[in-house]
């Protein structure tokens, strides 16, 4: 069987950023398939150190532009023209599209409608295409795949006739993050934070991902606390966040605050592990990975609340009002001064889960591409 994937997100998905979720669940799933062939249509150039698995074929095809038409010309018209050559039987979606000119049974992996609400982390010309869209895709999906119970909750709140066709996809959690002993411990804060105490945020530099607000609340704590905890802030700059960019270097804290622009999963875990306390800015995103990430480290967490951020947390974070500066301050100060807190936040991390890898996503997801069309009760 071959197997067509809408593959051009994966240049986008880092894992800072995104965890780079589509990309270990695609691999993962092209590993375990190995008598099937999948052919990945990329956008544009294949990501640098991307390694695909002997049955897969990178495709490229240029995007001629930024503009919407160019994104429509690339899904309608480029994309099934070159589907065309492979004659391919099924068709995967990693961005949650497909072109709706294709007769392909086709599966969509979602992570979040936060475009609808003009937050996503897509250009404002994909988020347009994609508000436009959704529920044409949605209609002609013949499954749809989706990695939380919040993602669940939206697609539903948006097309509550697709639930019989839905999936919710066990997430996956590199065995890199675990807790760090004192001395490796104390490694990672001279290296990142110069031997200092760290608050650590895993997101780029976006406007949705509220790192302006996070500035002033870490502004607020080191006039209030006069500590010397420092910010690392491990996320990609992005177009859209240009002007949080360009007013880092005036910041008046901003000595004490590091940026990792390209940080990879294995400085990543050694940064969570190193970390203090994970701040989670993000109120918007369907799957909050960092927060797992941090209970797998044993590291307590600060959260702006969220629905994705409160089913990963429970009562294992504090969580602050996202309408109030003062009170993401107050959390932060709070957990940073009080052991007790920090340490009972600790006890009350749920049990991990009995895997931590994506296999049983990649598993999942093959069986909603390949089994019984659902029907509608």
């Amino acid at each position: 069987m071959k197997i067509a994937v809408n593959a051009a997100c994966l240049r986008r998905d880092l894992p800072a950023d995104t965890g780079a979720v589509a990309t270990q669940i695609i691999v993962t799933l092209c590993r375990q398939q190995p008598e099937h062939q999948f052919i990945l249509f990329f956008d544009g150039p294949v990501p640098a150190g991307l390694e695909l698995p002997p049955n897969v074929t990178p495709v490229v095809l240029p995007l001629r532009g930024d503009k919407a038409w160019h994104l429509y010309w690339w899904l309608e018209w480029q994309l099934p023209r070159a589907m065309k050559a492979f004659q391919p039987d099924l068709y995967l979606g990693l961005d949650g599209t497909l072109p709706l000119r294709s007769k392909l049974p086709a599966t969509l992996l979602i992570r979040d409608l936060s475009f609808l609400l003009d937050a996503g982390l897509q250009s404002v010309a994909q988020q347009k295409r994609l508000k436009k869209n959704l529920m044409n895709y949605l209609w002609k999906a013949r499954t749809i795949a989706v990695l939380s119970e919040t993602g669940k909750e939206a697609v539903l709140d948006f097309a509550p006739s697709v639930a019989s066709r839905l999936t919710v996809l066990d997430i996956g959690l590199s065995d890199l993050y675990k807790p760090l002993e004192w001395d490796d411990r104390e490694a990672v804060k001279r290296e990142f934070a110069g031997g200092a105490e760290y608050f650590l945020v895993t997101a780029g530099l976006h406007p949705r991902n509220n790192i302006m607000p996070l500035f002033k609340a870490f502004s607020a704590l080191k006039r209030r606390q006069l500590s010397s905890i420092k910010l690392v802030i491990a996320g990609s700059a992005t177009t859209a966040g240009a002007g949080i960019e360009k007013a880092l270097p005036s910041y008046k804290f901003r000595n004490d605050v590091n940026w990792i622009r390209d940080a990879d999963q294995e400085t990543l875990a050694r940064l969570m592990g190193g970390a203090y306390a994970l701040v989670y800015p993000v109120r918007l995103d369907g799957l909050a990975l960092s927060i797992y990430a941090a209970q797998q480290c044993q590291v307590p967490v600060v959260a702006i609340e969220g629905k994705a951020a409160q089913e990963a947390a429970g009562d294992a974070a504090l969580f602050s009002d996202p309408a109030d500066l003062d009170d993401l301050s107050d959390k932060m100060s709070r957990i940073y001064k009080d052991e007790q807190l920090r340490s009972l936040l600790l006890t009350r991390i749920p049990p991990q889960k009995a895997f931590n890898s994506w296999e049983k996503a990649a598993e999942e997801l093959w069986a909603a591409m390949t089994g019984p069309v659902p029907q509608n009760p």
